[in-house]
């Protein structure tokens, strides 16, 4: 099977493409840079002639990209949740381009949304819960990019949207934001209400193989492991060994506060440590459970203590934290005693 890969520098997508590799399929990747596309994906044993330089936002490049696939893992997004971006209409025409196409060819093709087109503190999400007015401008995005696509599923489109959760893991090609979080954890946490809710990409990876392999259709939530904050915080100190201070304070405070940190970012110009649709998400996020899919599949998650176990270790041998920030992971090396 031979799978066009949109976003395949970036994390999901990387992981998607290792993944496809790994089962002996071959890859196409759209790409913006064909130097980092080589770089990235070198180690991949991707095909010159499968770098197709552009962007989702240019149909005549993503046609050219579509031309002999068999199947669509279209990642390619722009993500936001702590900028305070405001712009991603790029999404909808990168969507539009990518999915319309494959339909237009034919080709099965799997849409990678977010819990955040559904995201509704009232009630746990599922395959059936409808589209929301998101209040945050990422959210909103996807969820106008959802809506496309089932337009087209019920036009007879062969499609699959999947909803993942905070996506976390090893070997991040770009150091996307929801891997840059748990760095930020390291340096305090939250005891309030919501949660955190994580999935290791690598699973997320076979779970979107096994789907492309079987054609799954439809709308599929891929939920992971969730959290409340004291639980959570208390499993990353379980792993790093590190001791984290939670900013105990009701989820309205919270957001209060970032709504507040957001109009002094537009005043002055700089980021602040947390925003209005950052917080918003952390303090409403609701448990999130499987589709039946994923079990069907025989996906079986692996234990968030090892997905954050390669995360810290990747972090360190990455040089992006140092291996004092995670004590139980890297112990301090100790002299040999003298002789008397």
């Amino acid at each position: 099977m031979k799978v066009l890969v949109t976003g395949a520098t970036g994390f999901i997508g990387y992981h998607t493409a290792a993944r496809l590799h790994a089962e002996g399929h071959r890859f196409r990747a759209l790409v913006r840079s064909p130097e980092k596309a080589k770089r990235v994906l070198g180690p991949l044993d991707v095909q010159a002639e499968d770098l197709i330089q552009g962007d989702m936002t240019d149909r005549l490049a993503v046609g050219r990209a579509l031309e002999g696939v068999d199947a669509v893992v279209h990642a390619a997004a722009g993500v936001s949740v702590t900028t305070g971006q405001t712009d991603f209409s790029e999404n909808l025409q990168g969507t539009e381009n990518v999915m319309g196409g494959a339909h237009e060819r034919g080709v099965h093709a799997i849409f990678i949304s977010s819990v955040t087109a559904i995201f509704d503190p009232k009630r746990p999400p599922s395959e059936a819960s409808p589209l929301v007015r998101s209040r945050t401008h990422y959210g909103r995005s996807k969820a106008e990019c959802d809506a496309r696509v089932r337009e087209l599923q019920e036009s007879g489109a062969s499609a699959a949207i999947i909803y993942p959760p905070g996506v976390v893991g090893p070997d991040d090609p770009g150091f996307s934001e929801s891997v840059k979080a748990y760095r930020s954890f390291l340096r305090g946490t939250l005891r309030s209400e919501g949660g955190n809710q994580m999935l290791d990409v690598r699973d997320l990876a076979q779970l979107l193989v096994a789907m492309l392999e079987a054609r799954s259709c439809g709308r599929v939530v891929a939920g992971g492991h969730y959290f409340d904050w004291d639980a959570f915080t208390d499993l990353i100190e379980e792993i790093s060994g590190a001791r984290i201070p939670r900013i105990a304070a009701p989820g309205w405070v919270l957001r209060l506060a970032g709504r507040t940190l957001d109009q002094v970012a537009r005043i002055t110009g700089k980021a602040m440590p947390m925003t209005g649709e950052g917080v918003e998400i952390a303090t409403r996020f609701p448990r999130m459970t499987d589709s039946k899919l994923v079990s069907d599949l025989d996906i079986v998650w692996r234990e968030p203590d090892a997905t954050l176990r390669d995360l810290y270790r990747w972090f360190v041998e990455a040089g992006k934290l140092p291996a004092s920030a995670v004590p139980a992971l890297f112990p301090p090396k100790t002299s040999p005693p003298l002789p008397d």
